[in-house]
């Protein structure tokens, strides 16, 4: 913590006066990254479960690409953490998500989704936008010389919103 506290450039006294362990320190900074962008890229609400949705789905990859191994860095260093209060804020970060989904799928809604387990749609977005970050070294060397990665991940987002929604919109007897 001393490393981190100097490169912020404050006393390292201060840093373990807030933060009694490296785990609560992190968790913090995650907190804080994901409250952020919450509060930037939450979906309005006048728009349709299948349309705030994609715009969650699309947000993620984002998210994903912009953040790398945010989620990486939660189940390494925080879902296990050695304090109970890490680990708790932790399910309570990951559960305020899943419940977000759970409202784009309650029935009765005008347009409503096919019902769906939101955890299983939580850990699937999760699953696809970390991946495709994750494995840009391996992506990278089958591009076309025309294709960028930006193109790539836009062309990503819609395969993914497609799928998805594809999946879960109710169908037409």
């Amino acid at each position: 913590m001393v490393k981190i506290a100097r490169q912020a450039g404050v006393d390292p006294a201060l840093v373990r006066y807030y933060f009694s362990s490296r785990e609560e320190l992190l968790f913090a900074v995650i907190e804080d990254i994901v409250s952020r962008w919450a509060v930037a890229h939450t979906p309005p609400a006048s728009e349709s479960p299948a349309e705030q949705l994609a715009t969650s789905i699309r947000g993620m990859v984002d998210f994903a690409g912009q953040v790398r191994s945010m989620q990486r860095l939660m189940i390494d260093e925080c879902a296990q953490a050695k304090s109970a209060d890490v680990r708790k804020g932790v399910r309570e970060l990951n559960a305020r998500a899943v419940a977000g989904y759970a409202k784009l799928f309650e029935q009765g809604r005008p347009n409503a989704l096919a019902p769906v387990d939101p955890l299983l749609v939580y850990i699937a977005i999760i699953g696809m936008s970390e991946f495709f970050h994750a494995a840009q070294p391996m992506i990278q060397p089958l591009l076309s010389r025309k294709t960028s990665m930006r193109a790539l991940a836009e062309q990503y987002k819609e395969l993914i919103v497609a799928m998805v929604l594809n999946g879960l919109k109710p169908r037409r007897k």
